[in-house]
């Protein structure tokens, strides 16, 4: 995890950081589900968006 986030409704989130979709593999993404369901923490991975598609962040929740 790249940082720990603490939200307005007062739950912890984790967020991890990649640089494309690509880079989550299935094997990191299992990883994090098999952690969601051990923590009360949300699990979130963000992905930079093209300058082409406007730029930011796209945020993926991570389920247990």
């Amino acid at each position: 995890m790249d940082f720990a986030v603490m939200a307005g409704d007062g739950v912890m989130e984790l967020h991890d950081t990649k640089g494309s979709p690509r880079i989550f593999t299935d094997d990191a993404r299992v990883k994090m589900k098999v952690a969601a369901e051990m923590y009360p923490f949300r699990f979130k991975v963000a992905y930079p968006l093209a300058k082409k598609r406007g730029g930011g962040w796209q945020i993926e929740d991570i389920a247990a």
